[in-house]
């Protein structure tokens, strides 16, 4: 494989337009300043490595307003931060701080998630057993029984309307999570050494 076929197996992480973009310019760049493949590694490195600063480029980039479809997930963001550092030896105790960094993002993001899933959970429950146990108490005192039934009806439907804020909370989490990581990757990469100066 050549150089050029080698950096576009390696360019998958971009959308398609992105790629096309990208070889059109290296292609261009090769043809223009005649590069053997042997030049080329000596000028910007393994095609591997060239692949993972551009994908982390694009990523990185706040200009740009990547598309739904197109965003990465945190996990995935993160991953291409530190092969982005890894594409560098110099880089490798700077990706040791930002792996550290990274994981506690995720790690908090997903302790808040789970308590928030645990906390409606436990509340679910508490119903379900109030509406159960307010069936039982029913035969020994009518009252009692329907505040039960009542409370646990009550709370199943704050449950239900407070669904959709929770999803839209979850979300905004994640998004959090998401922009304090391409954050990261904008501080400790940068833009300097992901784009080549013709």
């Amino acid at each position: 494989m050549t150089y050029l076929q080698d950096l576009e197996t390696n360019l998958k992480a971009l959308p398609k337009a992105e790629i096309k973009d990208a070889m059109l310019y290296y292609e261009q760049y090769f043809y223009e300043g005649h590069l053997s493949d042997g030049q080329a590694v000596a000028e910007f490195g393994t095609p591997k490595n060239l692949a993972r600063r551009l994908v982390a480029d694009y990523y990185m980039d706040e200009a740009r307003d990547i598309p739904e479809e197109n965003q990465k997930s945190p996990i995935g963001l993160a991953k291409i931060i530190i092969l982005a550092l890894l594409a560098s030896p110099i880089l490798i105790p700077v990706a040791i701080t930002v792996i550290a960094l990274i994981f506690a993002i995720v790690v908090t993001f997903a302790a808040l998630a789970f308590s928030i899933v645990v906390t409606l959970g436990a509340l679910g429950f508490a119903a379900v057993l109030g509406i159960v146990g307010g069936i039982f108490i029913l035969t020994q005192s009518l009252l009692g029984g329907l505040f039960y039934i009542s409370a646990g009806i009550a709370v199943i439907g704050g449950l239900i309307l407070l669904w959709p804020a929770v999803t839209a909370m979850v979300k905004g989490l994640k998004q959090g999570v998401f922009v304090m990581i391409r954050w990261i990757g904008k501080k400790t990469i940068g833009r300097k050494g992901l784009h080549h100066d013709a």
